[in-house]
């Protein structure tokens, strides 16, 4: 819970004491600032009796519950157009709100998360699943699976800067590879490349 959520509100009833958190902190501490995305937000709050019209603060008890119902109901996408279109092919039964950029359920205002999302829609339109990369060193690798890590696209990457590779051992990774994608500029040693481009059967497609 950001610091602006963190900000709690407190009604004295006799020896009673509610707390609560106002709705329009919980939705701004979610991305949903704008006038149109507050009204969003109340609407869906209220259509599942978590508040009512009119009521500006909600018990904190019922914060967890919201917080569910809104990631389960809505769509939260920048103004990106591709976000926008990511997001709605993937989520069509969610509701769709316009938030700030950081919490953008497509990109998390990362332009380079967004641009892995678009590598794996692109890749799955194409039917490929299974992609051989050529090239790169160890942390490039992790950073893509890290990008990627909620996509069932298959990766096996090939350390650029290592050792070279035997024919077997590459044959057999060809064989099983949709598509080679030779990383070029990248680290990519010619001892490790030439044991793949050199048996790249006519089949495979290969992007460099």
């Amino acid at each position: 819970m950001g610091a602006d959520a963190k900000r709690r509100v407190t009604h004295n009833t006799g020896a009673h004491v509610d707390r609560v958190l106002p709705i329009a902190t919980l939705l701004n501490d979610l991305g949903s600032s704008s006038p149109v995305a507050q009204a969003h937000g109340r609407a869906l709050l209220e259509r599942h009796g978590l508040t009512r019209a009119g009521k500006q603060p909600l018990a904190l008890m019922k914060v967890e519950r919201a917080r569910a119902l809104l990631a389960s109901e809505l769509r939260r996408v920048c103004g990106d157009a591709d976000c926008g279109q990511l997001a709605a092919a993937r989520w069509p039964a969610k509701e769709p709100v316009l938030a700030e950029s950081a919490h953008c359920d497509l990109c998390g205002g990362s332009r380079q998360c967004r641009a892995a999302r678009l590598l794996a829609e692109a890749l799955h339109h194409a039917g490929i699943s299974q992609v051989l990369l050529l090239g790169g060193t160890p942390p490039q690798h992790v950073t893509l699976r890290t990008l990627l890590a909620d996509d069932p696209l298959e990766i096996r990457m090939i350390d650029g800067s290592a050792r070279a590779h035997s024919a077997t051992e590459a044959a057999r990774q060809l064989a099983w590879a949709q598509l080679l994608v030779v990383w070029a500029s990248t680290p990519l040693h010619h001892k490790v490349s030439v044991a793949y481009t050199s048996q790249v059967s006519p089949g495979l497609r290969v992007i460099t």
